[in-house]
């Protein structure tokens, strides 16, 4: 089983500390498990305090030995939540002044307000903003995974074409991806940071059912199964002719890739035909343009240009109240890492940041249609990871 390494997660907490100090905040307490494991390499149930100089102290409520054999932390204790005042206190963190952080976007309300008890006298502040701006920078370590992920996405992409026939149901094709990724490493389920969005490993989308609304923030959401789940593949049989879309993820290691493509079993109509094509054309001036320095905004307002131009924006991400307001998204532990290529989004891309890109087209009554591909920021261009063909695979009936 691979575990994090100590100079990994060193230079991580080191990065954070840094946004912590310019912030004016004394230390965070992490308790998100995917902020946690980040920073320790475990998500066993425990509390996470990181100064913001000096080292994290992870006490831990359960499973203290397996805590110990996966965090290559120096300073692991075995106790409860209160613990972690006296643990403060022998850092020299008081609370006559000094500010702690706290992941405030995902923390529920009664969680907080247990630590707020657990705090008294310490100004609580949101940290998240400095949490995800950490992550966001990939380290060597985890593009190796994010590219071990791709490979596997790539290879299942292919392999799908071989069950793809006319009386094969959404569902079906969906349980055939989901073996592959299993027995490929996948560890079973994704990520995703935002309050009440739920991720499946796939959407199998065929016909009019790409272009269902769900509550998902995303272009597309699908049938699914029923109204407890309200999105992805449902039972409905694909058909010649018709937009097959497979928006498809996997995890590995933690580590989340995400990769689309169109197929049909015969022939799309032109104006499908047209949509993907105008897919591809955004993706080559991504490639182009995104680099180092370029805003996040820019380039998602282009893209939607070149939408325009072709007569296309009213189907760009959405349509109707389905529209989503990005073209792309990081990825990493979780799916809606930083950075977004979105409007509201005025950051510039970075060197080593990694994420998904996505200019999909939602036609009512046809379907969805598009691709998605992951992209590295390197030094001087962006880097396509994904590696099929961005094309329409054409099944033969």
């Amino acid at each position: 089983m691979e575990r994090l390494k100590r100079d990994e997660i060193k230079a991580r907490i080191e990065r954070f500390q840094g946004y912590m100090r310019d912030a004016g905040i004394s230390g965070a307490v992490i308790l998100q498990n995917v902020d946690r494991f980040y920073f320790s390499g475990t998500i066993q149930n425990s509390t996470l305090f990181i100064p913001s100089q000096g080292d994290p102290v992870l006490v831990v409520h359960k499973s203290f030995e397996r805590a110990k054999q996966e965090s290559p932390l120096d300073h692991i204790a075995k106790g409860r939540p209160k613990d972690i005042k006296e643990i403060i206190a022998g850092l020299g963190i008081r609370p006559d002044g000094d500010v702690i952080g706290m992941e405030l976007d995902v923390v529920p309300v009664g969680i907080y307000l247990r630590y707020q008890k657990i705090l008294d006298g310490f100004r609580i502040l949101d940290i998240s903003e400095a949490i995800r701006k950490t992550r966001m920078i990939k380290s060597d370590y985890e593009i190796e995974q994010l590219k071990r992920a791709t490979k596997v996405l790539d290879e299942n992409l292919y392999e799908v074409q071989e069950i793809l026939k006319p009386g094969i149901t959404e569902i079906e094709v969906d349980a055939y991806l989901g073996y592959l990724i299993r027995k490929k490493g996948h560890m079973g389920m994704m990520r995703m940071r935002g309050w009440n969005q739920e991720m499946m490993y796939v959407h199998v989308l065929s016909g009019k059912t790409g272009a269902m609304i769900s509550f998902l923030n995303s272009p597309q959401g699908g049938d699914g199964t029923c109204p407890a789940m309200a999105q992805g593949a449902g039972f409905k049989v694909i058909q010649e002719n018709e937009p097959i879309i497979i928006d498809h993820g996997v995890c590995i290691n933690g580590y989340i890739s995400d990769e689309t493509r169109t197929y049909v079993i015969g022939k799309l109509s032109d104006d499908l035909i047209k949509a993907h094509e105008c897919s591809k054309e955004i993706h080559n001036f991504f490639l182009e343009n995104a680099r180092p320095g370029v805003y996040c905004h820019d380039l998602y307002f282009k893209a939607l240009d070149i939408a325009k131009n072709r007569g296309l924006d009213e189907y760009f991400m959405g349509y109707g109240e389905g529209k989503v307001r990005f073209i792309g998204h990081g990825v990493g532990l979780e799916i809606d890492e930083y950075p977004l290529i979105a409007p509201h989004f005025k950051e510039p891309l970075q060197e080593r940041m990694v994420l998904a890109f996505e200019p999909k087209f939602i036609i009512p009554g046809k379907g969805a249609i598009g691709l998605e591909d992951m992209y590295l920021i390197n030094a001087s261009k962006a880097e396509r990871i994904t590696r099929i063909e961005q094309q329409i695979f054409e099944i033969r009936p």
